[in-house]
């Protein structure tokens, strides 16, 4: 038979074992990724898609996941695609490793209209490939550009211009001597 002590022992270790695994499951649940893009605003025109690029760093003290990624934007009309971050990303980062290059990028819809869009991107990852807390997050801006307007003429498409208006000009003037010189002058 089992003492009431020795079961109590026992009960108060399981409750020791299971409040560390809580608190250290727990010290890991804030961002602890530092997530640094290279550009935070980038412009682009309708129909194009742009490519937020930069680096990811653990300065977690252990190595971590890096399980999935998502994000939001203020737009519809703007697409969030995650492939950069599942091919490019390593599955995990020791504690003081960082991954640069492609991260996200951020498709523009062929209808967006001009003006500033901005977005979240969100790192999700722990401490082994079953977790899927926020571990790093960041703030971008998109700005769909104006592409109604008219562009300025090129100045060669200027110079060619006149280059055509010189050639009429002078084969009016040829074509005008050759009147005066084919009449005959009026007689007293």
């Amino acid at each position: 038979m089992i003492s009431s002590a020795n079961k109590y022992t026992g009960m108060l270790g399981r409750l020791v074992v299971v409040a560390f695994g809580l608190c250290s499951a727990t010290a890991y649940a804030g961002p602890i990724f530092t997530l640094t893009l290279d550009s935070t605003s980038l412009i682009g025109s309708p129909g194009t898609a742009l490519t937020f690029s930069g680096t990811i760093l653990n300065e977690s003290g252990v190595g971590l996941f890096l399980n999935g990624a998502g994000g939001g934007l203020s737009s519809p009309e703007l697409t969030l695609d995650l492939t950069p971050f599942f091919t490019l990303t390593p599955l995990s980062l020791l504690d003081g490793a960082s991954y640069t290059g492609d991260i996200f990028s951020v498709a523009i819809s062929g209808v967006a209209l001009p003006g500033d869009y901005f977005g979240t991107f969100t790192i999700q990852g722990g401490v082994d490939s079953e977790t899927f807390d926020t571990v790093g997050s960041t703030n971008f801006q998109v700005t769909v550009a104006d592409t109604s307007t008219v562009p300025e003429p090129s100045s060669g498409a200027l110079v060619g211009l006149a280059g055509f208006m010189v050639i009429v000009g002078r084969a009016l003037q040829a074509r005008s001597r050759a009147k005066v010189q084919g009449s005959k002058p009026l007689s007293r």
